[in-house]
């Protein structure tokens, strides 16, 4: 992105926790500027969707195999190590 000056802008887009009214932003080497701007967006946290794997694998269910769920796992170590 560049400004009006046609100089490089460069953007850190991160969240942070407030700390004391206080917030604590470590900036990358490659910002070697004396000026920089800071813009403060608040986020609820009630409106934060909780992260959740539910589903995930919902594109490889065989359902016709959910009958043999419950007795899967013994099936399998009876293939595997049956003869022995």
């Amino acid at each position: 992105m560049k400004d009006k000056n046609s100089k490089q802008i460069k953007v850190i887009r991160t969240i942070k926790q407030v700390q004391n009214r206080r917030i604590l932003l470590d900036l990358t080497s490659e910002i070697s500027v004396i000026e920089v701007e800071i813009i403060v967006l608040t986020k609820d946290p009630a409106k934060q969707k909780k992260k959740s794997l539910k589903g995930a694998l919902q594109k490889y269910a065989r359902p016709e195999f959910i009958s043999q769920e419950p007795n899967a796992w013994e099936n399998a170590l009876e293939e595997k190590y049956g003869d022995r």
